[in-house]
């Protein structure tokens, strides 16, 4: 991956410069795209910014020019600050939760039912898509609406939370467990994510412990159903009541002393340097860490560079499944130009170059993208004893049901190096099962939201 991770905030604001303003343009239609920092391919490589090429091929296949403005945001709260304030858009990428929060508001529209027509060879999303994302897009319902996620948005990234440890310090063993917070082993050691979303759901991991663990016996002895299971998990996972919130705030409060600190990027380059053993790490983001610590961004590394070789993990009760998805503004000037624009991302050549620049997993999962990024980067060598098979049926196997053995194709299975299962392989696509305790968060009303900035304020003033 070429992603480069140590770019400072101001940098990435300055990424804004890609909006076109030449006045010789002025005549032609404009695509309004809102997205996040070092999220779509820059033609580092390639020479072409993915922007440019898609502005290319649209007038190749309408003989019109288009130009698109595209703009950064920082997070999801500002996109949605954004949009509250007046700034408009026609297409913008936000998260899960928000994604939720935009459908009930109204900000967003319905995509047309035309996008999902299979038999139509331009609708690349549709086509290629990976089986377990629109499982997941079809089945999640958006709170307070008979709708789904799926009929708001089609899906570009996705991943998981977990720990990002060093192997040399911490064992497997304990940061299967969220009570790696409490650990002496990792006084000091241990990173937080500095925004409430993301440090709630560890309190909730942490204070939840014993009913989630009972779940996921229930759940493997067989008196649960995996749809049955993972609603319960994601009931409790989103539980904002009062009661639950004042005895999370005195978890998380509880687990100020060991922490080395509250992050958002800077945890990255102190996991590398090892001032920290143990980083909670957005899955993308744990990729990239672990590119570089190899040394894997250096085209030729200095004499004195030593490795560092970490690892990743989800805990084993309960972790967070995140996505970033596409969405059409209500605002939206030309829903077929939107709709065009996602469909050229979706295209598999144009998918293994967003994800080799953004190391970051895409939800596109097809063969094409199996064989040239994933057997790509993550096969083993000829002769490598410690080879070991690592099977995605279900996710880039179309035909895959998990009743039906039969279905399963070895076309979508191949050999890997074992510390590629603990690694970067497993941060990009972890084995279906490890997927069957992850949940979505969801978005906070109002009065949770404010009870949720209180209880944060109180936390991080210790």
């Amino acid at each position: 991956m070429k992603r480069l991770i140590a770019i400072a905030l101001s940098g990435a604001l300055g990424l804004t410069g890609l909006i076109v303003t030449n006045s010789k343009h002025s005549n032609v239609p404009v695509l309004k795209v809102a997205n996040w920092a070092e999220y779509i391919d820059d033609g580092t490589e390639s020479g072409t910014p993915m922007i440019e090429r898609f502005e290319q091929w649209y007038k190749e296949q309408t003989g019109k020019e288009i130009r698109v403005e595209y703009s950064i945001a920082d997070d999801n709260e500002i996109l949605y600050n954004l949009l509250r304030m007046g700034d408009t858009f026609d297409l913008i990428c936000p998260s899960e939760y928000m994604l939720m929060k935009l459908a009930v508001e109204g900000y967003i529209q319905k995509l047309p039912a035309s996008f999902y027509d299979a038999t139509n060879p331009d609708n690349h999303y549709i086509r290629n898509v990976s089986p377990f994302i629109l499982d997941t897009f079809s089945n999640n319902v958006i709170p307070n609406t008979d709708s789904t996620w799926k009929e708001y948005s089609a899906g570009y990234m996705w991943g998981t939370t977990g720990f990002v440890y060093n192997p040399e310090f911490i064992n497997e063993t304990d940061v299967l467990t969220w009570e790696i917070y409490n650990n002496p082993k990792a006084n000091k050691r241990i990173t937080a994510k500095n925004n409430i979303r993301d440090t709630y759901f560890v309190g909730l991991a942490m204070y939840y412990d014993s009913q989630l663990r009972s779940l996921k016996q229930s759940y493997e002895n067989g008196l649960l159903t995996l749809r049955e299971y993972n609603t319960q998990l994601g009931d409790l996972m989103n539980d904002v009541s009062q009661e639950t919130m004042n005895n999370t705030k005195n978890v998380l409060s509880g687990i100020t002393d060991n922490l080395y600190g509250f992050e958002t990027d800077e945890g990255k380059q102190n996991t590398i340097s090892g001032k920290v053993w143990v980083n909670y790490q957005w899955s993308g983001d744990a990729v990239a860490i672990l590119d570089e610590a190899e040394g894997l961004y250096e085209e030729e590394l200095d004499e004195s560079f030593v490795p560092v070789y970490l690892n990743y993990c989800i805990p084993e009760t309960v972790s967070n499944l995140w996505f970033d998805g596409w969405a059409i503004t209500k605002d939206c000037k030309d829903v077929d130009v939107a709709t065009m624009f996602i469909n050229f991302l979706s295209m598999p050549e144009n998918v293994v170059a967003n994800m080799s620049y953004i190391g970051y997993t895409s939800c596109i999962g097809n063969k094409e993208v199996f064989d040239n990024h994933v057997v790509e980067n993550y096969s083993a060598e000829d002769g490598d004893e410690t080879a070991v098979a690592y099977d995605l049926n279900y996710y880039f196997n179309p035909e895959y049901n998990r009743a039906d053995p039969t279905t399963k194709s070895d076309d979508y299975v191949f050999y890997t190096p074992l510390s590629n299962t603990k690694r970067q392989l497993f941060a990009q696509y972890p084995q279906e099962t490890d997927l069957d305790r992850c949940v979505a968060m969801r978005y906070f009303d109002a009065d949770a939201n404010m009870r949720a900035n209180s209880m944060w304020s109180d936390i991080t003033f210790f």
